[in-house]
């Protein structure tokens, strides 16, 4: 019997890495070597409070790696193959399923919640849950190819036309991702929301040049002087905050339309006059969630790849909080226990 190092979630707060039986993969699956994998804000939930399935449990679902094993009815031509993770496994038989709405399937798994997950030497996947790397793509960006696809969901969901301008709703990594996107889908003016100047760092790093700081007087003002507007084509809320949920209608155009990315975690109340800037300004809303579309797993991932191996896309090590080595994931995600404390996106590195 062979084994791997896993992060094993045994209880709430507490993750041991430990040797575990190395997985085969079975019929249709593949072995896949991980390289890295970003902590989501989902995962911070399930170790830190214990909102998981079940323990013990194996988190991780932004990965990158390498095919090392094949199971039967899987070609061998994707052994050694440099691969991205598609952590969404839908099930692919019911209505929404045929229609190509994957992502609200009701009897999904999804890798690192409902299986196991990235955050160990190994993980097992279906064949068709991994997405080629171009050579030009670097391991720790194809570790990003996840958030970056739901930042282009959000852009598919809302219809993007080249032209006009769009304001993107809290700059954090997929923020930065989804503005970085809008340029490449022809958007003439795009601006970036932080609460503070503080953390502009990352998002001019990233070669984002109009950002704004909500915790400053007048800043809706500013953000429409940059992109010269009186209101924005479209408005992405990526933070997901009662805050920038208010923000994204105030800050929407007449006929503009509003896409919802990020995920509320606090209740959110409308006064009528907040409210009727959906139905004055004849807004479209919509909601994103996660991002995938037919046929599988969809334009997005295909575009996250095109656009990170041409450059548009990209993470700058400012995006970066740290990198922390499998055996210390327990102190990476301890770090989230205290607000404000990182900085950017933080990695497992399964190979340190």
């Amino acid at each position: 019997m062979q084994y791997m190092k896993a992060a094993v979630l045994e209880e709430t707060n507490r993750i041991v890495c430990q040797d575990v039986e190395l997985p085969e993969p079975g019929v249709g699956q593949v072995r896949v070597r991980v390289h890295y994998t970003g902590v989501c804000g989902s995962d911070v939930p399930r170790a830190l409070e214990g909102r998981v399935h079940a323990f013990p449990l194996v988190l991780g679902h932004e990965f990158s790696g390498t095919v090392e094993a094949v199971g039967e009815g899987v070609s061998a031509e994707l052994l050694d193959k440099r691969v991205a993770g598609i952590p969404l496994i839908p099930c692919m038989e019911c209505a929404d399923c045929q229609a190509g709405h994957y992502s609200l399937c009701k009897t999904y798994g999804f890798v690192g919640s409902r299986q196991a997950g990235s955050m160990a030497e190994c993980v097992v996947v279906p064949a068709r849950n991994v997405f080629p790397v171009a050579d030009d793509v670097t391991d720790l960006e194809a570790a990003f190819f996840e958030p970056a696809t739901v930042a282009l969901h959000g852009i598919e969901m809302a219809g993007v036309v080249p032209g006009g301008s769009a304001i993107v709703l809290g700059g954090g990594t997929i923020g930065i991702l989804c503005a970085q996107a809008l340029a490449a889908y022809g958007i003439d003016h795009v601006v970036v929301t932080r609460r503070s100047e503080a953390g502009f760092v990352p998002v001019l790093a990233a070669g984002l040049e109009n950002v704004v700081a909500t915790g400053e007087e007048g800043w809706q003002d500013k953000a429409r002087k940059l992109a010269g507007c009186d209101g924005f084509d479209y408005v992405f809320d990526t933070a997901g905050t009662p805050e920038t949920i208010l923000d994204a209608f105030e800050m929407a155009g007449n006929r503009a339309t509003v896409c919802f990315v990020g995920t509320p975690k606090r209740d959110v109340a409308f006064t009528v006059r907040e409210w009727e800037n959906i139905n004055r300004k004849e807004l479209t809303v919509t909601g994103s969630w996660m991002s995938y579309s037919a046929p599988w797993p969809g334009v997005e991932w295909q575009r996250a790849s095109e656009l990170f191996a041409a450059g548009t896309m990209r993470v700058v090590d400012e995006m970066v909080d740290s990198v922390y080595p499998l055996a210390r994931t327990q102190d990476a995600l301890q770090r989230f226990a205290a607000a404000g404390g990182v900085k950017g996106k933080i990695l497992i590195d399964s190979r340190a």
